[in-house]
């Protein structure tokens, strides 16, 4: 009898290493599925992108939710939709008529380019300022950091350069519209053509409407930077 009841304690034991092998640490497992998405997810897709986390996925990549926090809170900009929209309607102006018919437009944009230069530094602080405070095994980091570079460090440059842009094409607008409003009399809109009627202020129109001429150019240009990145999507 002693012997039959060793010997029916031993699947018992085994089974006890077993369970205890089974609910061992998740980490590995979490990590793994993190860097996997992180790979096949973002970095293995053309443009830049921030996918929101599923439930299940929440769930399944434990801890590293936080740190896949810092990308997607730098991503969420409310301001975002409507100062592409604003983009695309400054787009459109192909004229001076259209310049001085939407100065009030241009004018809000100047103020909406200011408020989303301070929302873009403040962000991008906050993500540096977490990332910081990361301490991340060695296979994770690198795959995480390219992510970080790529939807974070990179589009607040772009951003940065899309505020210069807008900056530069804001203030040539105004100023020709000053120009062209105090000099009424002196000038003649018809269409997409401006007629000075005399030498002086045609000589003082004209690098205003280079200047414009230029600027006009740099926002044609962004705006097909951004639907070729997919931003506008």
């Amino acid at each position: 009898m002693s012997v039959l009841t060793r010997s029916l304690l031993i699947p018992g034991v085994l089974s006890g290493l077993l369970l205890l092998s089974a609910c061992g640490d998740p980490e590995p497992r979490q990590r793994r599925e993190f860097i996997d998405f992180l790979q096949t997810r973002i970095l293995d897709r053309k443009g830049a992108h921030v996918p929101r986390l599923s439930g299940n996925q929440k769930e399944a990549f434990g801890p590293y939710v936080k740190d896949y926090a810092i990308i997607a809170d730098f991503a969420t900009d409310p301001d975002l939709a409507r100062s592409l929209a604003t983009m695309k309607r400054l787009s459109s102006l192909h004229s001076l008529a259209d310049v001085m018919a939407h100065r009030e437009d241009i004018v809000a944009f100047q103020n909406l380019v200011s408020e989303d230069r301070r929302g873009n530094e403040q962000r991008l602080n906050a993500a540096e300022a977490a990332r910081a405070e990361l301490k991340q095994p060695d296979d994770l980091k690198p795959v995480f950091d390219k992510v970080y570079q790529r939807d974070v460090t990179e589009v607040a440059e772009r951003a940065r350069q899309a505020a210069r842009v807008f900056d530069a094409f804001t203030a040539a607008a105004l100023r020709i519209s000053d120009f062209v409003a105090s000099n009424k009399g002196r000038l003649e809109l018809t269409g997409s053509m401006i007629t000075a009627h005399d030498e002086k202020t045609l000589a003082d129109l004209q690098p205003l409407l280079n200047d414009l001429n230029t600027q006009s150019k740099a926002v044609l240009e962004l705006h097909s930077m951004v639907q070729a990145a997919g931003i506008d999507d």
